[in-house]
């Protein structure tokens, strides 16, 4: 977990490091003093809470420590890894509501919902696809930093020259961008000419702008792929000249097609609707998932990619993975989907997305409710999210397999 209380025991504030992540992390804190106590719940929940909610209180929870605010699904890139497929227009996806840029949430629908979560001041996580892309973005970060939140941008860079000295001066926490490789293989995956040159200009702004303050924590996230297992290693020095704090490889969320048919015969109409599930079928519809092409043969080289990253980032980085796979399971993540993996995600008593148009889908198309019908409080412990807990509780579906949400060890 970024910035967690661990990480700074021992030590008063005038003891760390200026430059150290701790260091940061202590300035942050001066900053937005409320970071304390959403800090200290996240951990509390992490090690005793969650748990207690799922063995004691039948598909009830305390409420979410992070908010996942998907504020758009247009983008301005075309990932090939992209499970949402947002470009094509003739996906089945875009019948659902969600995907309709006419639907997009206004600003006062936003306001609300961070009036009645203050009270608990999750983590605010902007997603999208492209958050920048929403028109009312910068008045958005304005009212959550009225309201001290913590709030962590994930965005693709391409945009972000033109917000980078307002989510400085804002105070936002984390910003999250995503490079798979050097230029020519991150344009290549993400599918632009020049999209790494309009990432990489965003980032200097960024940088740039921030100067000697503490905010935003800069991450980069590296989605692994087929295609830039060859450079996985060149990924630290490259996040290091970009001025990075925290490097992230991703393993990559997949599936495969008979493993989704076998998902959707679970989760059939029939099924649905007996656990009286307001649920959009196939949970799982063709062009919403990803098929991964790592072979076994990609393997060593994957594994010594990942070594060789670590060997470069050791003091001059932070290195993370998620999920974070020991070598042995390498090959039964990307090569079995049937392997027995902890039938464990915490994800629905810990985190809560919002779709553009208000609704609560936490994953596989369930639809909980709707923020603009009803208060958060009555979704996030109503009879769908209770139910859906119920069953979570219990084993997870096939189409959980690679989710990054799930426990893997």
């Amino acid at each position: 977990m970024l910035l967690s209380p661990g990480e700074m025991p021992g030590m008063a504030p005038k003891d760390k490091p200026k430059g150290s992540m701790a260091g940061r992390a202590w300035q942050m804190i001066r900053h937005n003093p409320g970071m304390i106590r959403s800090l200290l719940r996240e951990e509390y929940r992490r090690r005793w809470g969650i748990s207690l909610d799922r063995r004691y209180r039948q598909g009830f929870s305390s409420p979410p420590v992070s908010l996942n605010l998907n504020l758009t699904r247009r983008c301005n890139l075309k990932c090939r890894m992209c499970e949402q497929h947002r470009h094509q227009p003739r996906s089945s996806t875009t019948t659902l509501s969600w995907y309709d840029p006419a639907r997009e949430l206004p600003l006062a629908a936003w306001q609300d919902l961070l009036d009645q979560v203050s009270s608990f001041r999750p983590r605010l996580y902007l997603t999208g696809g492209e958050p920048l892309l929403y028109p009312h973005f910068p008045e958005l970060i304005r009212e959550a930093k009225k309201r001290r939140f913590f709030l962590h941008l994930q965005t693709n860079g391409t945009l972000l020259d033109r917000a980078a000295d307002q989510l400085v001066a804002a105070g936002v926490e984390m910003v999250t961008v995503s490079l798979d490789g050097p230029a020519e293989i991150h344009d290549r995956i993400r599918g632009q000419q020049a999209a790494f040159r309009r990432s990489q200009e965003g980032i200097a702004a960024l940088v740039a702008a921030r100067g000697g303050r503490a905010t935003p924590l800069l991450m980069i996230n590296c989605v692994i792929s087929k295609a830039n297992i060859p450079v996985l290693g060149h990924m630290v020095p490259l996040a290091l000249e970009l001025g990075a704090d925290i490097l992230q490889l991703q393993h990559t969320i997949f599936n495969a097609r008979d493993n989704v048919a076998r998902h959707n015969r679970w989760l059939s109409p029939e099924f649905v609707q007996s656990q009286g599930l307001d649920l959009v079928t196939p949970s799982l519809p063709e062009g919403e998932y990803y098929e991964s092409e790592i072979t076994g043969e990609d393997l060593p080289r994957l594994q010594a990619g990942l070594e060789e990253a670590r060997r470069r980032a050791q003091g001059r980085l932070r290195l993370q993975l998620l999920p974070n796979l020991p070598a042995a399971l390498l090959a039964s993540y990307y090569l079995d989907l049937h392997y027995p993996f902890p039938q464990v995600c915490q994800a629905l008593w810990k985190s809560c997305p919002i779709l553009p148009d208000g609704t609560v889908s936490h994953c596989l198309h369930l639809v909980a409710g709707n923020i603009t019908h009803q208060p958060f409080r009555e979704i996030w412990n109503g009879p769908q999210m209770q139910r859906f807990r119920q069953l979570v509780s219990r084993r997870l579906f096939p189409g959980c397999a690679r989710c990054c949400s799930r426990s893997f060890t």
